[in-house]
This record gives structure tokens, C-alpha cells and sequence, in this order.
């Protein structure tokens, strides 16, 4: 187990600065653009182009990867994308800022499916939910941090600066990249010998692999549903200060650091389409109880609820995937996961949330994401583990 850590150590250090300087940028830049003055509409479109751009560059970079190594789509995931947010500061033009975003929206999420891939390939067999635990608590500690900082030295120094701090923790990051994996391990795959049943029987991995991504995007639903709509409940539904919509974000953060790696090892030992089944049921109470609260107390109680089922999906989920395909894929399917299963499912959420909370207001809106949680709990209870490990197994 610990031969298996050190592997990953340095790659889950490498995603751990991507993440910051995303979670960093994320908060300002609407505020940026409207700044520059950009309307309401063309900074919406502009984010929109933004998660177009981590949706296509998320389901390739992992198979990118695959091909040829981790080495090459961390660099371009830290280092590029530094130099591209640099271009889009100094762009002049609004053609040319949508082409910047849309390649920091490309090139930012290549160290997701690498670094997910990498991890499933070298996790322990039978600890794979605990190890992509880490992953989950990386990211949300990074989350928390970068959030935290963001709000400090956008009211300090101003917009300009955060992009500034954000281009050189990018440019930090990419050079520590290309120090510590100047390993040929991680520059290349092993080459593995061609089974002739492969084609046939990865067909069948992948085809497992779409069952899990529905009830991946019923999880995510919600969580498109929170982090768009939340903020507008607690403001003007629970009438509580902008204030406490830092502290119920930063709650989030810190259960997801608690809880990341205890719910990894759970589903190792309890099995991982339990604590999926559990996981989904506690995002729909937490929906329900958003939907009824009107004080700071109920809030915090179903935000904590949502986290804690979010925590325990997101490791069983993914050590699921990387048991259904084949090790040379992890890469590749971990990317197809992350960019289509979980940012469809949040694209979803925001972009349904959005009609339903105009025509029929704030508390059916989350009362809709606990109705697609339900929804994802009956096709959970459908899936057939034993046969999306059993695809698996006939590959190699």
C-alpha cells in the first residue's frame, strides 16, 4: 500500500495545484468579465463556452494519456494553461476572449482523467475507493482553499490580481511538473500484449460503463442544482446575509476533507453500490430538507447532508469504474466519466433549475433534484456489478 502511494503522491500533488488555481480564478470571473464590461448575457454564453471546453477536453485528455503517458497533459493542464489565462487577460477583442476561454476550458482539465487514470491503474485492488477518497478530499480541500483566498484578494487587491496569482501558481505548478515526473515511467505506458478477444470484450466494459454514468448524472443533477442555486436561496428565500453563503461553502469543504477517505475505505468494505444507493437516498433528503428550511440551522444540516452523500458517491463511483475497464483504459474512461457522466449531470441541474425555479419557484426546484436522485437510487439498484467486474476480468 504504501509502494502504491508513493506512486501516486506526486501526480495527486500536481492535481491538487491545478485544482487551486481553478478554485481560485472560478469565483471572480463572472465579476471579472462584467468589470470589463461585458454584459450579463455575453458573460454567461463566455461560462458556458468555458464548460464546453472541459467537457470536450475531459473526455480526450485521458485518452491522450493512455496513449502517450501522464507526462505531457499534466504540462499542458498547469503550464499552458497559464499561459492561455495570460492570453485571455491581455486579450483585446471579444472573438479572441471566447477563444481563450474556451481553450482554458480544454486545456485546464487535463489533469482530471490523467490524474483519476493514474490512480485507478495503481490503487490496491481491493482499496481503490479509499485511494480515490484522496482524490476527493485533494480536490476539496483545494476547493475550500482556493475559494477562500479568491474572495480575500479580490476585495484586497482586485480582480486583475487574482487572475495575476492564478497565471503564476499555472506557470509554479507546470514547472514542478515537469521537475518531479522527468521519470520515463510517467512519460510513456507499458505496452501490453494484444488480446485477441480485446476489441470484443472492451466493447462490453464500456457498455457497462454507460449504466454507471446515468446514475453518476441523477448525483450530479443535484449538485448542479446546489451550486447555482443555493447561493439565491439562502439570499433571497431564507433571507440570510451573503456572508453565510461563504460559510455554507466552506462547510462543504471541510466535510468533504473529514469524510473523503473514511467513505472510500467504507465502500471497499461494505461494497460500492451500497454506499451509491445510500449516497443518492442522502442527497435526496438534503434537497428536501433545502427545500423547507428558512434558517441558517436547517440550511447547514441538509448542506452537510448533501456533502456527506456527495463524499461517499464520488469514491465508490470511481473505484467502480476502474474495476469495469480494462488498466491501459483507466485513463480514457476516467476522462469520458469526469466529462461527460459528472459535467452533463451539472450542466443539467443548472440549466433545468433555471426554468423550473421561474415557473414554479425556489422550493420545487430542489424538490425536482431530490425527484432525480430518487430516479438515480432505482437505476442503482439495477446495476449488475458482478458483470461490469466480470467485463473487466475477460479483457486481461
Amino acid at each position: 500500500m504504501k509502494k502504491s502511494f508513493n506512486k501516486i503522491a506526486p501526480i495527486v500533488s500536481i492535481l491538487a495545484i491545478g485544482m487551486l488555481s481553478i478554485s481560485i480564478l472560478e469565483p471572480v470571473l463572472p465579476l471579472y468579465l462584467t468589470h470589463v464590461g461585458f454584459s450579463s448575457k455575453a458573460t454567461g454564453v463566455m461560462i458556458s463556452f468555458l464548460w464546453l471546453g472541459m467537457i470536450i477536453g475531459e473526455s480526450s485528455w485521458g485518452w491522450i494519456a493512455d496513449k502517450i503517458g501522464i507526462r505531457v497533459p499534466m504540462i499542458w493542464g498547469t503550464l499552458v494553461s497559464g499561459i492561455i489565462l495570460l492570453g485571455f487577460l491581455l486579450a483585446k477583442g471579444t472573438y479572441i476572449v471566447f477563444i481563450a476561454i474556451l481553450c482554458l476550458g480544454l486545456f485546464r482539465s487535463a489533469v482530471f482523467g490523467p490524474a483519476r487514470g493514474f490512480v485507478g491503474k495503481h490503487a490496491p485492488a481491493f482499496r481503490k475507493a479509499a485511494f480515490m477518497g484522496i482524490i476527493t478530499v485533494v480536490i476539496g480541500g483545494s476547493k475550500s482553499l482556493g475559494a477562500l483566498s479568491s474572495g480575500l484578494l479580490a476585495s484586497s487587491l482586485g480582480y486583475s490580481w487574482v487572475i495575476y496569482i492564478t497565471i503564476g501558481i499555472y506557470i509554479l505548478g507546470g514547472l514542478i511538473t515537469i521537475i518531479i515526473l522527468r521519470d520515463l515511467k510517467y512519460n510513456t505506458p507499458k505496452l501490453l500484449p494484444v488480446n485477441k478477444h480485446f476489441f470484443t470484450k472492451n466493447s462490453k466494459s464500456y457498455r457497462c460503463m454507460f449504466s454507471l454514468c446515468a446514475v453518476t448524472s441523477c448525483e450530479l443533477f443535484g449538485l448542479g442544482l446546489f451550486t447555482t442555486f443555493l447561493p439565491l436561496f439562502i439570499t433571497q428565500v431564507a433571507d440570510l446575509s451573503v456572508t453565510f453563503v461563504g460559510v455554507i461553502f466552506t462547510v462543504r469543504g471541510i466535510i468533504t476533507m473529514i469524510f473523503g477517505v473514511p467513505m472510500g475505505t467504507l465502500a471497499d468494505r461494505k461494497g460500492k453500490k451500497l454506499l451509491m444507493i445510500i449516497a443518492l437516498a442522502a442527497s435526496a433528503v438534503s434537497m428536501i430538507g433545502i427545500s423547507l428550511a428558512n434558517n441558517l440551522l436547517c440550511l447547514l444540516v441538509s448542506v452537510a447532508i448533501f456533502e456527506i452523500g456527495l463524499v461517499t458517491y464520488s469514491p465508490a463511483a470511481l473505484a467502480l469504474l476502474s474495476d469495469s475497464v480494462p488498466s491501459e483504459h483507466q485513463g480514457s474512461a476516467m476522462g469520458i466519466y469526469g466529462g461527460i457522466c459528472e459535467n452533463t449531470g451539472i450542466m443539467a441541474g443548472a440549466f433545468s433549475g433555471g426554468f423550473v425555479w421561474n415557473i414554479f419557484g425556489p422550493r420545487v426546484t430542489f424538490w425536482m433534484g431530490s425527484l432525480v436522485c430518487i430516479i438515480g437510487i432505482i437505476m442503482c439498484s439495477f446495476l449488475d456489478i458482478e458483470k461490469m467486474e466480470r467485463a473487466n476480468k475477460l479483457t486481461n
